[in-house]
């Protein structure tokens, strides 16, 4: 069983992945509508993680039979659910400082970064 601090450092991190993964996801969908636009072949990668890889792939279908809340999720993923588990793969000091650039700046989204010319 958890102790107390433990407990409450779970749930305090458990609060920040719910904040911040709706704002990843959309800053997610904001770019690819930008490039899908310019028709660029030239996309960001859309997941931080690549769970075909076995050490993510058992973390990730433990993911899926637990969760956060206890109940088992249904493979694949959506997209927020999946925004979830990357972030609960990452250190809680990672998860600070996503938490001060997503929270506490501005949120008018800025454009995606220009695009480099095909010079081959």
């Amino acid at each position: 069983m958890k102790d107390a601090k433990q407990l409450a450092a779970q749930t305090g991190r458990l609060a920040l992945i719910d904040r911040l993964a709706p704002l990843i996801l959309e800053e997610r969908r904001r770019e690819a509508e930008y490039y899908a636009a310019r028709h660029s072949r030239e996309r960001p990668p859309w997941y931080f993680l690549n769970v075909s890889h076995p050490t993510i792939k058992r973390l990730y279908l433990r993911y899926i039979q637990r969760a956060f809340d206890g109940k088992p999720l249904v493979a694949p993923l959506g997209d927020l659910d999946r925004v979830k588990f990357e972030l609960a793969m990452l250190h809680p000091a990672v998860l600070r400082e996503l938490a001060e650039e997503y929270l506490t700046t501005d949120t008018t989204p800025a454009p995606p970064p220009t695009e480099q010319p095909n010079t081959k």
